[in-house]
């Protein structure tokens, strides 16, 4: 599958290289897996990547600021699963590298080459004042079973862009980042950390192939650039450079004053080769000079404007630069201001100049108006070269299919489609559809939505009779955002699962797997896929008109697939004295069976009998830590009928603290704040009648009781006040912060409440 994606970066910090770096020292323990994987590698550079049999991802969203000791990573750490069990829905995963894989780069990732995974995580280690730097960031690779942890070097902020590539001859593995203006490669093999351009304005990407090592840029020209007053001209360059780059193509030279007084520091590092140069008419002196770092300026070559062209670089996609261009000047008729031009990579072979580049025959006009083309456009070329691009305006996905000039003919693909963001093209998994993938706002995230892109106008006016073509939504997929974009590969969709109907967005990787016996699934499959889905849904909450504790018991059977938590609160209060159906009487749990064992209603089959479960539909991958799990199983106990016995969190059963009453209450304030009041107290105690303490009643579940009766207490002989016992200091202590919630609502300061049935509905999100 070819994947067009857009490429927006942020804005970097400083990037500090501190070279080589030791092994790992690993605070954690770890032992490696068994097995290195062969195979073709496919969809390198996001969360998920396929190597051979197995499917290696980031397992699920966390934030850099976790904990991440070696081995003790399991949310966000790097785990891999067969793909053969992905596809059966049964999927289990083995832990590769017990680290956070959590860079705020989220158009880069893991990427794997020969039989190591490169990737970025956290920085784990403690400054000098015992702090954990979080924002460091710590550029790493290892076997594919996660042994020989190699540590390369480390950048200063957590949202450097990066891309691990392969470029030279010997294939060697580079980190290509920027270092805030700065471009710079770092050779995983030797160690060195090359400068490629220094001040650069503007940079990006290949938009489409993070695998590629070659970054497309502009420079500002600065002349007597190694004066104490340079005069930085108005028009710019467009340079690329590869990761394997080590000496500038041009020879440029400055003044050795400058250079004795900068420490042998050059005021202009460049190791790229000139794409655009946006000389003009008018920067050229009497000789036929511009500035040094104007290249292609030889006999019979001549600007095409007086002052010049600034550039404004949009992607680098379709093996291609898309780009605008201003002219300082507006004097010149050879093209526009703001039109969007491509320049095929091709071109630039041995014989191109920079210069005379910029002529209407070596440039295609993709618009003339870039209204539409500015941002969220997809950009794809069709076999015969014709350009085309789509987007989104008025609720609507568009076609342009541009013709001569950028004139484009505009086809509506997809309607009612308000707020959608297109993501990525799919041309090669079906032979009769391309499709276009889109999100929109979606429950607690993003959907998974597609469109078909490559329909004549006959297809899209024939909506009612061929489903195909109308645009679909996959399920309740509910994908986690600001985070990578979810992913297809080989026809299964990969993504972080935010739906907080459940769980409460624990957000773990899930797959949807798009294969059917004839191939890819097609909208119309699709649809009735999820229609199917809803169909069990609105089922289950149909019940809920008549058997409100049967429909959420069937809900959570649904959502977790076990009939386990339903068990295990039954026999729970029946270990508590309860009888078999005090929490569901025996027609809800004979239907509850009969639905989660058989698949029927009554003695009727389910026509949806083979998909009674979420995980029936979505496939849950990864691993969860313990406190997600523990939140996980709790949700689900908590949202089914459930007894609870009314203890306090101290650990004495609620009768002991209604016996200890006020009574200890007291001995706990004299004990701890001022003994003088223990004197009072027994003077005060030898002197009263005891009064007779009632005991608290768990009425939760018998209503039977009168908590309210009271009897007088009988008459006592008067003795003697007893010696205050000694009470343990933590026993105190705990007394004094424990509320004493098991008194009658007479004696304690505020009235008993029932648990509340969902009080632990919502566990902490991740």
């Amino acid at each position: 599958m070819r994947k067009t994606k857009k490429i927006v970066m942020a804005s970097l910090l400083a990037a500090l290289s501190v070279g080589t770096l030791a092994l790992t020292a690993c605070d954690g323990e770890f032992t490696p897996l068994d097995g290195i994987p062969q195979g073709e590698v496919v969809s390198n550079g996001g969360f998920v990547v396929e190597k051979g049999d197995y499917v290696y991802f980031i397992n699920g969203v966390e934030t850099y600021t976790s904990d991440n000791t070696y081995g003790n990573v399991v949310k966000g750490a790097l785990m891999r699963s067969k793909k053969a069990d992905i596809l059966a829905g049964d999927a289990e995963a083995e832990t590769v590298v017990p680290s956070l894989m959590v860079a705020a780069d989220y158009t880069s990732g893991i990427y794997i080459y020969g039989e190591r995974v490169y990737y970025a995580t956290p920085n784990n280690v403690r400054n000098t004042e015992g702090m954990i730097e979080y924002d460091y960031l710590d550029f790493k690779s290892a076997r594919l079973d996660g042994s020989d942890v190699r540590s390369y070097f480390r950048v200063a902020d957590n949202a450097t862009a990066y891309r691990f590539v392969q470029a030279g001859a010997d294939d060697a593995v580079y980190v290509l980042y920027a270092d805030e203006s700065d471009l710079r490669s770092y050779n995983t093999e030797t160690g060195d950390d090359t400068l490629l351009a220094m001040n650069t304005t503007s940079y990006v990407f290949n938009a489409a192939n993070v695998e590629d090592p070659v970054v497309y840029y502009t420079m500002n020209v600065t002349d007597d650039i190694d004066t104490d007053n340079p005069n930085q001209l108005k028009y710019t360059q467009v340079y690329r450079v590869s990761a394997d780059a080590t000496e500038a193509p041009y020879e440029y030279t400055f003044r050795q004053e400058y250079l004795d007084e900068h420490d042998g520091e050059a005021p202009y590092v460049n190791l790229g080769t000139l794409v655009l140069d946006g000389v003009g008419v008018n920067g050229i002196d009497e000789k036929g000079n511009a500035t040094q770092f104007t290249q292609d300026l030889a006999e019979g070559v001549q600007p095409l404007t007086p002052n010049g062209y600034t550039y404004t670089l949009q992607s680098y996609e379709n093996d291609g630069l898309y780009f605008t261009r201003t002219e300082v000047t507006s004097t010149s008729t050879t093209g526009e201001d703001g039109w969007l031009y491509y320049l095929a990579a091709a071109e630039l072979d041995a014989d191109w100049n920079s210069v005379t580049g910029n002529a209407a025959e070596h440039l295609d006009v993709v618009a003339q108006n870039t209204e539409n083309t500015a941002s969220n456009a997809v950009f794809y070329i069709d076999e015969q070269g014709g350009h085309h691009y789509l987007y989104v305006k008025d609720a609507v996905i568009n076609r342009a299919d541009v013709g001569e000039n950028g004139v484009a003919t505009v086809q509506r693909i997809a309607r009612n489609v308000s707020g959608a963001t297109l993501m990525f093209l799919d041309d090669t998994s079906d032979p009769d559809y391309g499709y276009v993938y889109f999100n929109r706002t979606s429950g607690s995230g993003l959907s998974v939505e597609r469109a078909v892109y490559t329909g004549s106008a006959a297809d899209y006016s024939n909506l009612e009779r061929d489903p195909n073509y109308q645009p679909v939504k996959l399920l309740d997929v509910q994908h986690a955002s600001s985070w990578y974009e979810y992913e297809v590969i080989d026809g299964v969709v990969y993504y972080a699962d935010t739906d907080s109907s459940y769980a409460n967005s624990l957000n773990y990787i899930s797959a949807v797997n798009l294969n059917s016996e004839n191939g890819l699934m097609t909208n119309g499959e699709i649809e009735e896929l999820t229609e199917l889905y809803e169909e069990v849904v609105d089922y289950i909450n149909e019940i809920s008109d008549d058997n409100v504790t049967l429909s959420t018991a069937l809900t959570v059977y649904f959502y977790s697939g076990s009939t386990q938590y339903f068990k295990d609160n039954i026999d729970f209060a029946v270990e508590n004295g309860k009888e078999e159906d005090y929490l569901y009487d025996e027609e809800t749990q004979k239907a509850f069976y009969a639905f989660a064992d058989e698949g029927k209603e009554g003695d009727e089959e389910l026509s949806f009998k083979d998909h009674r479960t979420r995980s029936s539909f979505i496939t849950q991958l990864g691993k969860f830590s313990e406190a997600d799990q523990e939140a996980y199983d709790t949700y689900w106990t908590n949202k089914l009928e459930h007894y609870t016995v009314a203890e306090t969190g101290s650990g004495l059963p609620g009768w002991a603290w209604a016996l200890i009453g006020v009574g200890i209450a007291l001995v706990v304030t004299a004990a701890v704040l001022i003994p003088v009041f223990v004197i009072r107290a027994k003077k005060k105690k030898a002197a009263q009648q005891p009064k007779k303490q009632l005991l608290a009643v768990d009425t939760t579940d018998d209503r039977s009781v009168d908590v309210y009766a009271t009897e007088e207490p009988e008459p006592a002989e008067p003795e003697e006040p007893a010696e205050e016992p000694e009470v343990p200091a933590e026993d105190l202590a705990d007394a004094e912060a424990e509320p004493v919630d098991d008194l009658p609502a007479e004696e304690s300061e505020q009235p008993a409440e029932e648990p509340a049935e969902d009080a632990a509905e919502d566990p902490e999100q991740n």
